[in-house]
């Protein structure tokens, strides 16, 4: 280990990071980085489990995940993001065997990807949505069908989450190879970054997709029930989607 590698304590796990986010994973150790999400991996997660994290930044729910035992795969398109998440899954190499990396950025179709940050890559707010301001670069996409059906033996994703920063909005309609196989959805909302950008998409069209699925706010300590409606109706949140007809068949290899 280098002198940069540290202990850190998530949840009920100790991991170690050697990334550049010391601020970041002091609220994480005092408890108070999303303890709500935290609880939503350790209630769907276990050895065996597969979890897609879609918005992987330096890989804090993906060491989580894999803490937890579930293998994972991280999405990431940010490449200050990516080289941080490859130094800290280095340092923890008992968790990276469970981890797959794919350094791209999801998109309905293929083709590079334009991305931006206000401030600079690497600080966690990348997004389509900002490809127009501050620094912006182009990253290879990959397909919600290309990673759905990329997963040896067609398993079902026990959990996924999305956090991308207002990109959701545009990808959601387009999720479907991933939906039809997915127990559970973690998805954080950003209305205020889709407002901001000027971009014209309608949030109760492209979250039409989860109609039909049970939705609860993840809240700090607890998740509040929840109606479509108030996911549309809300500010930046995250929720909670669960399948009303239970979980997805297995499919064979």
């Amino acid at each position: 280990m280098t002198s940069n590698v540290r202990q850190v304590a998530i949840g009920s796990h100790t991991i170690f990071v050697d990334d550049d986010q010391p601020t970041f994973w002091e609220r994480v150790e005092a408890g108070r980085w999303e303890p709500g999400t935290l609880g939503v991996l350790e209630r769907f997660l276990r050895p065996g489990s597969l979890f897609l994290d879609i918005g992987t930044w330096v890989g804090a729910l993906t060491l989580y995940a894999a803490s937890l035992g579930a293998e994972v795969v991280a999405v990431e398109a940010d490449p200050k993001a990516l080289e941080q998440l490859g130094r800290n899954l280095a340092a923890n190499p008992h968790l990276a065997e469970r981890v797959r990396v794919v350094p791209r950025a999801i998109a309905a179709a293929a083709g590079p990807v334009r991305l931006g940050a206000r401030r600079k890559p690497g600080d966690s707010m990348s997004s389509v949505l900002l490809a127009g301001a501050g620094e912006t670069w182009t990253s290879p996409s990959v397909t919600p069908g290309e990673i759905a059906f990329g997963i040896p033996g067609r398993r079902r994703f026990d959990l996924v989450k999305i956090d991308i920063e207002g990109g959701e909005y545009a990808l959601l309609p387009q999720l479907g190879p991933i939906l039809d196989r997915a127990a559970a959805l973690l998805l954080a909302l950003h209305p205020d970054i889709l407002q901001a950008s000027g971009a014209e998409l309608e949030p109760r069209n492209t979250l039409e997709i989860l109609r039909g699925w049970n939705v609860e706010r993840v809240g700090t300590t607890d998740l509040v029930p929840a109606r479509l409606e108030d996911v549309v109706e809300a500010g930046p949140a995250e929720w909670l989607f669960t399948r009303a007809d239970g979980l997805p068949p297995v499919e064979p290899s």
